[in-house]
């Protein structure tokens, strides 16, 4: 029960950020401000739609669970949440990438720019962090899954705010 509170939390303090980003874009005439907080809402939905998901898986293994026996183990209040890849349920895991496929969503020529980590395949077309389909000098369309875990060990929520969109086979 405490999960599902910190869950309902986050996702209420998301909305509220989202709130105050559509005032402030309402409000403003800075292009820069606006396509900032625009960046902002889309992170923000983008987590609202992962916590919605987790709470749905949640409640959906409660029901199991009490009608086949004991009740899961659940996720400890005190850990960050984790990345998709860690619940594949909760995705749309049905579309497959091989590495040469991956390669040819570079970002460039209009196309999306996705990066696998972890066999999971992510969406970094709309990422801040990931502007012009690069990162610290890594280009989208590989496999990054060596590099995560060497520069954002233990940070594994960052993905969590990507869209999944496949997995890597």
């Amino acid at each position: 029960m405490q999960n599902i509170r910190m869950l309902q939390q986050q996702v209420n303090s998301l909305i509220s950020q989202a709130k105050h980003d559509i005032y402030t874009i309402s409000v403003t005439s800075d292009p820069t401000a606006k396509q900032l907080r625009l960046q902002r809402l889309w992170d923000a939905l983008t987590s609202i739609q992962f916590l919605n998901e987790l709470l749905a898986s949640h409640a959906i293994s409660s029901i199991s669970a009490s009608s086949n026996g004991p009740a899961q183990p659940t996720m400890p209040a005190s850990q960050p949440l984790p990345a998709p890849a860690a619940y594949p349920e909760l995705t749309l895991l049905n579309q497959t990438f091989t590495i040469q496929e991956l390669s040819n969503y570079d970002g460039k020529n209009g196309r999306p720019a996705y990066v696998a980590v972890g066999g999971v395949v992510y969406d970094v077309t709309n990422n801040r962090a990931w502007a012009a389909a690069t990162h610290f000098g890594l280009v989208s369309g590989k496999d990054y899954t060596q590099e995560f875990a060497s520069c954002h060990a233990g940070q594994k929520s960052i993905l969590a705010t990507l869209p999944v969109i496949g997995r890597l086979v």
